[in-house]
């Protein structure tokens, strides 16, 4: 049976396997957008091995540069206290959770651990590491 997986548990374990790994902030540098448009494509590639069937997308309008299903879920964090972010074009997003919410984020979310840590090492690390 397959699992219906939501834009906002996608970008919530995103943001967990981010402060397990010892992140505690994202920036938006121009590609945050990309970046999670390609971990999308990664998740589509592998969502028969992962059981789960995404209900979302997370298009990068070419005009814009940005996703529109992106951003309301960045919201919806924001609302639900695991992140806070500055003001302005570029805001840096700081994660709120501890690393004990955070792995209950994880466990709780519809696809494996080690696929979302697996995305965030390959496609944020090595954006956020520079800016710690």
């Amino acid at each position: 049976m397959r699992n219906i997986l939501t834009a906002d548990q996608f970008v919530v374990s995103i943001l967990a396997a981010l402060r397990i790994l010892g992140s505690d902030q994202v920036r938006e540098d121009g590609k945050l957008d990309q970046r999670f448009e390609r971990a999308y494509e990664a998740l589509l590639e592998r969502e028969k091995d992962l059981k789960v069937t995404p209900n979302f997308t997370f298009f990068t309008d070419p005009l814009h540069g940005n996703s529109v299903r992106l951003r309301n879920a960045l919201l919806a964090a924001r609302e639900n206290g695991l992140l806070e972010s500055t003001p302005g074009m570029r805001p840096t997003y700081f994660l709120k959770m501890d690393e004990a919410r955070a792995r209950t984020y994880l466990q709780n979310s519809p696809l494996p651990q080690s696929f979302v840590q697996e995305l965030v090492k390959a496609l944020f690390i090595p954006q956020s590491a520079t800016e710690n």
